[in-house]
């Protein structure tokens, strides 16, 4: 009977332990807020129109989910997560134009640590610039696909950019839509329309 009992209770044991080691990260948003996005122990989530990202303790804010007037109004248009960093697409609405900056988050720091235009200049009047597409991967690179028009260039210019704590690098250009990107920890492809994937190397980092 001993050994039976001992065997129990070690069944029992190993139960709870696999039963622990499956269980999901406590989230770190706050019990009010809204999640928006998981990674690991990583939350995106809002509290009302703020938008914030999380790890551990430590909670960063990362911009505002909507205006509060309609033009000029700044907003955050698209976010990315992975364990550790955060990448958001920031937009400003003005009079006859759409601009859009993206920014690198250490969630672990809790710390923006940089930004860039969405795509090189417009240099035509009552330009339009947006992000089509944003990943970030778990070496802290932010890549994204920026599209620029303009109303005397109609014609949509499509680039590819890779983002990094040193580092901004455009990739790829040109009117042919980009899109299917992916970025890994060592490489970042895509596709021209219905062409053939590309792929880079992104070691050493860019």
């Amino acid at each position: 009977m001993p050994g039976q009992r001992i065997a129990a209770a070690t069944a029992l044991a190993l139960v709870a332990l696999a039963s622990s080691a499956g269980a999901a990260p406590a989230s770190c948003a706050p019990p009010a807020s809204k999640t928006l996005r998981a990674s690991g122990a990583a939350r995106i989530y809002s509290v009302g129109s703020e938008l914030f990202g999380c790890l551990g303790a430590r909670r960063t804010r990362l911009g505002t989910l909507r205006g509060t007037v309609a033009s000029p109004a700044r907003r955050v248009a698209l976010y990315t997560l992975n364990p550790r960093y955060a990448g958001v697409d920031t937009v400003d609405m003005g009079v006859d134009t759409f601009a859009s900056t993206v920014t690198l988050f250490d969630l672990s720091a809790g710390v923006a640590l940089a930004s860039a235009p969405a795509t090189t200049p417009e240099r035509a009047a009552e330009s339009f610039v947006s992000v089509t597409e944003l990943a970030v991967n778990a070496t802290g690179t932010l890549a994204w696909i920026g599209r620029r028009t303009a109303v005397g260039a109609p014609t949509a210019v499509f680039e590819l950019h890779v983002l990094t704590a040193h580092h901004e690098t455009l990739i790829a250009t040109g009117t042919g839509v980009i899109d299917g990107m992916i970025v890994r920890p060592g490489t970042l492809s895509w596709r021209f329309g219905s062409g053939p994937r590309r792929s880079i190397s992104l070691q050493p980092p860019l």
